[in-house]
Parts: structure tokens; C-alpha cells; sequence
């Protein structure tokens, strides 16, 4: 256990002096390549923001189902017997 930690310990002395004495690269980096970036940060950006819409309007959607639905059953319930399909009848009824 000693060893493994003199070791990493080692080892992150020697790399740091490393990193911090290392010069900057000068790369050149074409129009196109900007255009990528940008492309691909206004994609990623549209499907975040696509995606926390549908989530946060995912209740609102819910509700209206629900109200929906229940306008449903209570129009049903206020059918009239002669508005009622004929499979539908009342228990009495079917004797």
C-alpha cells in the first residue's frame, strides 16, 4: 500500500513540472472548421432545449387528457337512453 501511493505520488511530481513548462501550440484552425463547431453547438443547443420543453409541458398535456377524457364520461353519463348504442343498455333492460 506504502509503495502504490510513493509512487503515484512520484509520478504526479515528475508530470506536473511537465504540464506547467509546456509551450503553446500554434495550430491553424480553417474557416471550416469554426463553422462545424458552431453548426454542431447550435444542434446540441435546439435538441436540449426541444427536449426541456417537452418535459416541463408534459404536465400541462397530461391535465388536458385528463380533462378531456372526464367531458368524455360525463357526456356519456348524460346520454339519453334512445342516444345509446344498443349494446350499451341498461342491465334491466337486457332481460
Amino acid at each position: 500500500m506504502w509503495r502504490r501511493s510513493r509512487l503515484l505520488f512520484l509520478l504526479l511530481g515528475a508530470a506536473l513540472p511537465l504540464v506547467l513548462m509546456s509551450s503553446p501550440a500554434e495550430a491553424y484552425m480553417g474557416p471550416g472548421g469554426g463553422f462545424t463547431l458552431l453548426t454542431m453547438g447550435l444542434g446540441m443547443l435546439a435538441v436540449f432545449s426541444a427536449s426541456v420543453i417537452y418535459f416541463l409541458s408534459w404536465p400541462v398535456r397530461a391535465t388536458k387528457r385528463w380533462l378531456k377524457r372526464r367531458r368524455e364520461a360525463k357526456a356519456e353519463g348524460e346520454a339519453k337512453p334512445d342516444e345509446q348504442h344498443p349494446d350499451e343498455q341498461h342491465p334491466e333492460e337486457k332481460r
